[in-house]
């Protein structure tokens, strides 16, 4: 049973090294809502020293409570699981604006992405297959090789203290080293199935997790300096990288309807394009969509 393995407080020294702040526990309910509770403690640091964005990192080696987008679970495995989130403090005017703040998540994916392929390359690791490559699930998976190997969740708060600014809390969950038969659902994969030879799971979660602040760091104050010249960059990296487009698929939205149908564009605020049935062209913003299948 998972609640018999042994759990261990990550370490995270190479992450330390970058984040404005690292808070790791043995175990948690959920590192998001611990995020989420250090924001409106007003815990959480807003800038660096130097004006730049700071990061604040919540880690957990167990996860007894988590909940991800409209209340689905959060499956991980003590020792073989990335389960951390990411706090970032941005401009309000910049979390607000539905013109460019789609693009949010996805610079979550995209940094995940960064720091998967940053670590893997640092340690020497390689692909067992040729044809093995991560792609991202519109709007918050991460894939490997056609299954999925992670997710994101990205939400917005304000700030207790701070009407200029608010926390974007990214939280972020990778299979890094769970068996086969530990998998959540047939469609699930882990890293370690993909990718050798990997290090340890606590020396691989640090390497991933201080690559994601840097990377974190880096787009977001690229974005809130000029928020539509980055939203167009996002656009035509996402496109390379977006494993939906082409694939028909049932959104099951949070108001109850569904859509049926192919995935023709991702556009320009972030959202995508589904063609139904009926040849009617309809958009879906990520925030409506429930479960996409």
């Amino acid at each position: 049973m998972i609640s018999l393995l042994k759990v261990a407080t990550p370490r995270l020294t190479a992450t330390q090294e970058v984040a404005d702040k690292v808070v790791a526990e043995g175990e948690l309910d959920a590192t998001h809502a611990q995020a989420r509770r250090m924001v409106e403690a007003g815990d959480v640091p807003h800038v660096r020293e130097d004006g730049g964005i700071a990061v604040t990192v919540v880690a957990a080696d167990r996860q007894t409570n988590a909940l991800v987008r409209f209340g689905r679970p959060w499956v991980s495995l003590p020792g073989g699981s990335f389960t951390m989130s990411f706090i970032a403090v941005i401009p309000r005017a910049v979390a607000e604006d539905e013109m460019v703040n789609g693009w949010l998540p996805m610079i979550a994916g995209l940094a995940s992405l960064d720091a998967l392929e940053g670590a893997i390359d640092a340690c020497g690791a390689r692909a067992t297959d040729p044809d093995c490559g991560f792609k991202l699930k519109w709007p918050n998976d991460i894939y490997c090789h056609g299954l999925k190997l992670g997710g994101t969740f990205t939400e917005s708060m304000p700030l207790p203290d701070d009407d200029e600014r608010m926390a974007v809390i990214f939280s972020l969950g990778i299979n890094l080293a769970i068996p086969a038969d530990r998998l959540p659902t047939p469609k699930a994969t882990s890293l370690s199935m993909h990718v050798a030879p990997l290090p340890s799971t606590d020396i691989l979660r640090d390497m991933i997790a201080a690559r994601l602040v840097a990377s974190l760091r880096a787009r977001l104050e690229a974005f809130v300096d000029m928020p539509l010249v980055q939203s167009g960059r996002l656009h035509s990296e996402m496109r390379h990288v977006c494993w939906m487009m082409g694939r028909r698929i049932e959104a099951q939205l949070s108001d109850g309807t569904s859509v049926t149908g192919e995935v023709v564009a991702l556009n320009d605020d972030a959202s995508i394009s589904v063609r139904m049935p009926s040849g009617e062209v309809r958009p879906l913003l990520a925030s409506e969509v429930g479960v996409l299948v």
